[in-house]
């Protein structure tokens, strides 16, 4: 089950097989859900308590880009994550943060905030989640995967 924003909705991209999560379900040969929203993936307590409904298997949480701010961010990144593990304490969760190899000081920020929901998740016990920095995404292709230093292109969404 992948959530996020338009770059998890597969934005820029030549075809929609050159996605990261249709890469990735080709090579480990699994089928998923995708609730990437273009603008519109705020984690709002509706759409956490939505997700948590869902029957899945692994959960990545992509939707940092949308967030209006670092304040909404720290608002429902921590309470969408917990809302999701409640329903689901055993799959594998994956946090991601801005696919950006250069972070501006709002970035940091909100790197800080999906940071701090790993740190508690981990602080609790869960051995089950994990992170992916934008700059440890990028690091193969730096600005280079993207079409405008946001969303990756097909080298992008490859590395």
């Amino acid at each position: 089950m992948f959530y996020g924003s338009s770059i998890t909705q597969g934005a820029c991209c030549s075809r929609p097989g050159n996605t990261y999560y249709n890469i990735l379900s080709r090579r480990l040969d699994f089928d998923y859900i995708n609730l990437g929203f273009s603008g519109s993936a705020k984690g709002e307590k509706e759409i956490a308590d939505y997700i948590a409904s869902l029957d899945m298997s692994a959960f990545v949480c992509d939707y940092d880009y949308n967030a209006p701010t670092p304040e909404h961010l720290a608002a429902t990144h921590a309470r969408l994550v917990a809302t999701v593990r409640k329903a689901h304490p055993d799959i594998p969760i994956l946090l991601m943060s801005k696919p950006r190899h250069t972070l501006t000081q709002d970035d940091q920020a909100r790197l800080a905030i999906i940071r701090k929901t790993y740190d508690d998740a981990r602080a609790k016990g869960d051995e089950n989640i994990y992170l992916l920095t934008g700059p440890e995404l990028t690091a193969l292709c730096g600005d280079d995967g993207t079409v405008d230093n946001v969303h990756p292109t097909d080298l992008g969404f490859l590395a």
